[in-house]
C-alpha cells in the first residue's frame, strides 16, 4: 500500500511539472516579446525625437493603417517604405512622386497634362507584361536610379521615382522605344526638355532632360527612329535620360518590358 502511495505521488509530482514547463516558456516568450516592444519604442522615441521628418513619415504610415483596411502584405509594405525612408541611399538623378498627397502639378501628370490624381493610383508595382517588345532608349547600361521609392537627392523627401535614369554622356542619341506618334515636345522646370510618345490608347513612353529635342508634337515615328539627345536639363544632377513608362496612365517599372537589355 505505501509503495503504491509513493508510486502515485511521484507520477503526480512528474504530471505537475510537466504541465508546468509550457506555462514557463509561455512566460519567458511574453517576457522577451514585452521586452522588444519596449526597445524597439524607445528607440523610434529618441530617432523621432531628433529626426522630424522620420517621424512625420511614421505617422503618415500609422494613419494608413489605422484609416483603412489592409493585408499582412500591405501592412508589411508600410513598413518596408518606413525602413527604407531612414536607411535609404541618396541616388544622382529627380524625377519623384509624392506619396499621400493629391496633386495637379503639369511636371508629375502621367501624359505631361494638368490631371488629378490620388495617392495610391499612380502606379503598379506587380509584374507587367507588354504584348509588344519594347527598344531600350539610350545605348547605355549604365542605370543610376531605379523605379520606386527613394529618398529624392534633390528635395530630400520619401517619394515615388517614376521611372529609370540611365546615364549617358550629353549628346548621345535618344531613340523611340516603339513607333508612335509625339503627343508631347515641350520644357519644364523639372523634367527639362521631354517627349511623350502616344504608342497606343493605353501605352504611352517619355523621355526627360533632353539636352535637345529633334522631332515635335504630331511627329509619327518608328521605332529606333532618333527623337533626341542625353542631357540634364530641369531638375538633374548630371546627364541622364530619365524614362518612363505608363500604362493607362500608370507608371510602370521599365525593367519589366526592358529586361533583355539590361
Amino acid at each position: 500500500m505505501d509503495n503504491d502511495f509513493y508510486e502515485y505521488s511521484r507520477s503526480a509530482r512528474r504530471q505537475s511539472t510537466e504541465n508546468e514547463k509550457p506555462k514557463n516558456i509561455m512566460t519567458k516568450i511574453i517576457i522577451i516579446q514585452l521586452i522588444l516592444s519596449l526597445a524597439v519604442t524607445g528607440i523610434l522615441f529618441a530617432v523621432c525625437r531628433t529626426d522630424g521628418k522620420l517621424s512625420k513619415n511614421i505617422k503618415s504610415f500609422y494613419s494608413d493603417i489605422s484609416q483603412k483596411d489592409m493585408s499582412v502584405s500591405e501592412v508589411f509594405g508600410v513598413f518596408k517604405r518606413v525602413a527604407q525612408s531612414t536607411f535609404a541611399p541618396s541616388i544622382k538623378q529627380e524625377d519623384t512622386y509624392k506619396e499621400n498627397e493629391e496633386s495637379t502639378n503639369e511636371t508629375s501628370a502621367p501624359s505631361g497634362e494638368t490631371v488629378s490624381y490620388k495617392a495610391g493610383e499612380k502606379a503598379i508595382f506587380s509584374p507587367v507584361y507588354l504584348t509588344v517588345k519594347l527598344l531600350t532608349p539610350v545605348d547605355s547600361k549604365n542605370i543610376t536610379s531605379n523605379f520606386g521609392y527613394r529618398i529624392s537627392p534633390i528635395t530630400g523627401e520619401y517619394s515615388l521615382h517614376t521611372g529609370l535614369d540611365i546615364a549617358a554622356p550629353k549628346g548621345t542619341k535618344i531613340t523611340a522605344a516603339y513607333s508612335g506618334t509625339v503627343e508631347k515636345a515641350d520644357f519644364n522646370d523639372t523634367r527639362g526638355n521631354y517627349i511623350i510618345i502616344k504608342h497606343s490608347d493605353s501605352l504611352k513612353t517619355t523621355y526627360n532632360h533632353c539636352s535637345e529635342l529633334l522631332v515635335t508634337e504630331g511627329t509619327v515615328l518608328r521605332a529606333g527612329e532618333t527623337i533626341a539627345l542625353v542631357g540634364s536639363t530641369g531638375a538633374a544632377t548630371g546627364d541622364h535620360l530619365h524614362f518612363e513608362i505608363t500604362v493607362d496612365g500608370k507608371y510602370i517599372d521599365p525593367l519589366w518590358v526592358l529586361t533583355d537589355a539590361f
